[in-house]
């Protein structure tokens, strides 16, 4: 590692345990617009990880595949209903969640749910593997597909996660090439057209068919390479990434990443605001939505 790389990554760590953002407009977080919007009512001893919105549907899971339906309201949130998915598994550390653009049926109340596996440990001799369910607010859900990236290459370590560019009709895959604190880690993109439905009950990807595979640390050297990567969400083609457990050494903070222009546009820390796990985030109406561990759903306003 070259000294001005190893410059440019300790510049990214102090601006963004200083709790600035680089190259976007000035937006001041407090108590007034960063607060606790909700509990959690998930099941007991099974932390949260992924979450996703649809209209006003919050679906909330947990590690082993656990899902909880709440309705989103302006003073809260109501529980609905809880279920463990199709994908249930002691491998599934479930850990983002993304609904997509197609329904399996006309008429379902929500699209296709894609969750992460994410996890050491292989499902049925499966790593990096994308689940494809069919959720409502009352029946049985469906696994309908299994996306696989076939990584014969080495690209990631263990957690790669998959998210959603609706705009683009893009699966996005993003995690580290070896462990989240591991010297030489470094965190990758990798670009896929979203398969549909109709590809299969199982998708295998392969490298050489991605439409972008590249390293952050490569094209930006701001982006911290050590540090405990959490879940992601795209909006208007901007990554929204969240890291950290919480504490003064892996801090709670908030990257955005333009995914066209491939830079680093935003670094927020949120350690003294929100001194907890960040988990996964999504964006509802003009607000961010972040899941955590240990201050529920806790609401930015306006949008980073």
């Amino acid at each position: 590692m070259s000294f001005v790389t190893r410059h440019l990554m300790s510049l990214a760590v102090a601006v963004a345990a200083a709790g600035l953002c680089l190259g976007c407009r000035s937006v001041e977080y407090t108590k007034e617009n960063v607060r606790q919007f909700a509990p959690l009512q998930g099941v007991a001893r099974q932390g949260y990880q992924g979450m996703t919105i649809h209209g006003d549907y919050l679906v909330s899971l947990q590690n082993t595949g656990i899902a909880t339906i709440y309705r989103l309201r302006d003073d809260g949130m109501e529980r609905l209903r809880q279920f463990p998915l199709a994908s249930n598994h002691k491998a599934n550390h479930a850990n983002v969640a993304s609904f997509g653009l197609e329904r399996y049926a006309k008429g379902d109340t929500f699209p296709l749910l894609y969750v992460s596996q994410c996890s050491r440990e292989r499902y049925r001799g499966l790593k990096d593997v994308c689940f494809v369910e069919r959720i409502s607010l009352d029946a049985e859900p469906q696994l309908v597909q299994t996306i696989i990236l076939d990584d014969t290459e080495g690209l990631f370590g263990y957690a790669l996660q998959w998210v959603i560019d609706h705009r683009r009709r893009l699966l996005i895959g993003y995690g580290n090439t070896i462990e989240n604190l591991a010297e030489g880690n470094r965190w990758r993109i990798i670009t896929f057209p979203l398969p549909a439905l109709s590809q299969g009950a199982e998708v295998h990807l392969s490298p050489s068919d991605a439409l972008d595979n590249y390293c952050i640390q490569d094209l930006d050297a701001r982006f911290a390479s050590q540090q405990i990567g959490q879940g992601a969400c795209v909006v208007r083609g901007r990554m929204y990434i969240p890291v950290g457990v919480g504490t003064h050494q892996q801090p709670s903070i908030l990257y955005v990443w333009n995914l066209r222009r491939k830079r680093l546009e935003k670094v927020l820390n949120f350690q003294d605001l929100v001194p907890h796990e960040f988990e996964d985030c999504e964006p509802y109406r003009s607000d961010l939505i972040m899941h955590t561990n240990g201050a529920g759903i806790v609401r930015f306003h306006p949008m980073p």
